[in-house]
């Protein structure tokens, strides 16, 4: 019974804590503030969490896993067919867990935690997987394009609340280059 209201709290605080991201800047989130709105003690907040920024961190990290997690089920189904489309990375698991997400990832994003932010630690990922799948090491240039390609896909995606066809970026492409030519 006692992990369960142990989660039940630990939701409630994480719930209330995105609610008041939306309100009112995170250096202005106190644990006094979120444990009034979360009408808890100050006590129980700092048994879940010894700050805020640990909240937001797990928050972050929460997402972030769960997108991981959504990519290497991807890698792994495509691996067992004899082409691999990393544009597949965006597909409707992974775009539906972002718009029923949206909200809450794009507070989120507004943090600035530095490598601990949730576009660095999304950078590294796509850095990360990117560089296994293609064989890119990470200081090619083409490693920062095709990680900053799957960026604006995410913001895209996050945005306009679709997934960008190919052909739109074939054509994004192709104007980029023109621009060099």
């Amino acid at each position: 019974m006692g992990d369960l209201r142990f989660e039940r709290t630990e939701e409630m605080l994480q719930s209330h804590f995105i609610k008041l991201l939306a309100e009112i800047p995170f250096e202005q989130i106190s644990v006094s503030k979120l444990a009034k709105a979360s009408k808890i003690d100050r006590t129980t907040f700092y048994a879940h969490y010894e700050n805020t920024y640990q909240l937001a961190e797990r928050l972050i990290d929460g997402h972030v896993t769960m997108i991981e997690s959504v990519i290497k089920k991807s890698i792994t189904k495509k691996r067992n067919t004899s082409e691999f489309d990393s544009y597949d990375y965006f597909n409707d698991a992974l775009v539906s867990y972002l718009m029923t997400n949206h909200s809450e990832i794009q507070q989120l994003r507004q943090l600035n935690f530095g490598i601990n932010s949730f576009d660095a630690k999304l950078r590294n990922l796509f850095n990360t997987t990117y560089s296994q799948i293609l064989h890119l090491s990470p200081g090619d240039f083409g490693q920062y394009l095709i990680t900053n390609l799957a960026l604006s896909n995410f913001d895209f995606i996050l945005e306009k609340q679709r997934v960008p066809a190919k052909e739109e970026i074939r054509e994004g492409l192709i104007k980029i280059t023109s621009y060099f030519s």
